[in-house]
């Protein structure tokens, strides 16, 4: 999965693209990591980092911050394992909606048998202390959704099945 936004750091834009632990700004990559304890690696060096709506405090100091754009895209459609998929493995077609990393769904917008459009938001998946809207890939009737609020995901997870 890649994810392509734009971030808006005290009034500077900066284009982000998040593929697995490589998140890329301003065209320079970098390696990230989420210790248990929320400590954030950036190429190994440890942050202390603290996200709010619109304020990033990282090691003490505070950063105004805006997204802008942000999308999810699949490189690939990969077929989620029983062990990364749960109990309700399935096969992840056009119109599933995966989790771009692993984290934690705060909130699911859908149900089965209601009509989306593409870019519709599904649901929320919190990662790394910040959350991320998941949208549908295509229009359509939700077949399926696969968790709740609450659930711990894994990357690649099918979350919402859309046909």
């Amino acid at each position: 999965m890649k994810q392509e936004f734009t971030i808006t750091l005290n009034g500077v834009e900066y284009p982000v693209v998040v593929e697995g632990d490589t998140i890329t700004v301003n065209g320079r990559p970098f390696t990230v990591e989420v210790a248990d304890d929320g400590t954030v690696y950036v190429d190994g060096i440890a942050y202390e980092v603290a996200v709010e709506e619109k304020q990033a405090t990282v090691d003490g100091t505070t950063y105004e911050y805006e997204v802008h754009g942000l999308t999810v895209t699949a490189t690939t459609a990969p077929t989620p394992s029983p062990s990364t998929a749960g109990p309700a493995a399935v096969e992840a077609g056009a119109g599933a909606v995966l989790a771009i990393m692993p984290g934690k769904i705060v909130r699911v917008m859908v149900e089965p048998g209601q009509k989306v459009e593409e870019g519709d938001p599904v649901c929320i998946l919190e990662a790394m202390k910040m959350e991320n809207e998941l949208h549908a890939r295509k229009s359509g009737t939700v077949k399926a959704v696969y968790v709740k609020p609450g659930d711990d995901v894994e990357k690649d997870q099918v979350l919402v099945e859309i046909e």
